[in-house]
């Protein structure tokens, strides 16, 4: 399997993945012309995508879904929700051939089923997010957990990543920074809540578990441009499986996904 992140925050996510011939992005954050370059730069394109998985309906989740199914009419993976909820805003929004284009390729999955798409086998699980439905996945049972969006780690997520050999989570914001930074006060309360997004410290506190079941590899998503640093979502991680007895190249890897550029998870 290879894997590379595209572009990890607020201002796009998107996750590449290739399992034997099939290529496949998870989210298509960002915007179309960029994901491209940012396949070329791996050595592919946008014609070799044979699928995309959504987590969410999030603008920074699926801004450039439409014109990826203009140019590459793929199947789009994501729960019943999330595809109503897309689709209806294109209607919203008087776009009636992005409508049109999203509802030929959806096809809805449920959470805790696994799908195919050629050698790759995925499986869906829910995250709690403040979206109308939001999901991670687990793909070629267990070889991979992505977990973008959550506001804590709840029993769905632990039970679908414990045991993962290489993870993609969320590590968005320093809570220090956070409550004392300039986002309105509802703000800092939703970026905070058990529906908004995961924390340094509670995602490095869910590494030590991985680690113990497993996992050796962690890649650090969706930091905050405003309320986190990669240092700060770092040093979380490095003293929390230090304490832990684990040593950083020698137990596991570490990494940051870059926000705009290529990270290779695998």
């Amino acid at each position: 399997m290879d894997c590379y992140t595209l572009f990890s925050g607020s201002s796009g996510n998107c996750i590449y993945v290739k399992e034997g011939e099939n290529e496949i992005l998870i989210d298509a954050g960002a915007n179309c012309k960029k994901i491209s370059l940012a396949l070329s730069s791996i050595g592919t394109d946008l014609s070799r995508i044979s699928a995309v998985l959504l987590t969410h309906e999030h603008i920074d989740h699926v801004a450039a879904l439409p014109v990826v199914l203009n140019a590459r009419p793929v199947p789009v993976y994501c729960q019943e929700k999330v595809a109503k909820e897309i689709y209806f805003g294109y209607q919203m929004h008087d776009k009636p051939k992005w409508a049109e284009n999203f509802a030929k390729c959806v096809r809805t999955v449920e959470p805790d089923k696994e799908y195919e798409i050629g050698d790759l086998v995925f499986a869906p699980f829910r995250t709690p997010h403040d979206s109308v439905d939001s999901e991670g996945f687990v793909l070629q049972e267990g070889k991979l957990g992505i977990a973008t969006d959550l506001g804590f780690v709840s029993p769905e997520v632990r039970r679908a990543l414990l045991g993962c050999e290489n993870v993609i989570l969320e590590a968005n914001h320093d809570l220090e920074m956070l409550w004392n930074g300039s986002y309105p006060y509802q703000l800092k309360e939703r970026v905070a809540s058990d529906t908004g997004h995961l924390n340094n410290d509670a995602s490095a506190a869910f590494a030590v578990e991985m680690l113990s079941a497993g996992c050796g590899s962690f890649t650090l998503f969706h930091l905050s441009a405003e309320n986190n640093t990669p240092l700060l979502a770092r040093d979380a991680y490095l003293a929390r499986l230090s304490e832990a007895g684990a040593r950083e190249g020698r137990e596991y890897t570490l990494k940051i996904a870059q926000r705009s550029g290529v990270t290779k998870v695998l």
